[in-house]
C-alpha cells in the first residue's frame, strides 16, 4: 500500500500527461454533442406523434 503523499505525487504525474483537448475542439464536441441530441428529440417526438396518432385512429378516440 502505498502512502497518501506518494499517491498525490503519482496524480500529479499522471496529470502532466494527459494531452487536454485545444478550445476549438472541445468547441467541436459540443456542437457536435447538441446536434445529435437535437436529431435524437426531433426523432423520438416524430415517432411518438406516429405511433400516438396510428393508436387514437385505432381505438376511435
Amino acid at each position: 500500500m502505498i502512502s497518501p503523499a506518494e499517491f498525490v505525487s503519482q496524480v500529479r504525474r499522471e496529470m502532466q500527461r494527459v494531452m487536454w483537448p485545444s478550445q476549438r475542439e472541445t468547441f467541436g464536441m459540443t456542437a457536435a454533442v447538441i446536434v445529435m441530441v437535437i436529431c435524437a428529440m426531433a426523432y423520438f417526438f416524430i415517432s411518438d406523434s406516429v405511433i400516438y396518432f396510428c393508436i387514437c385512429k385505432i381505438l376511435g378516440v
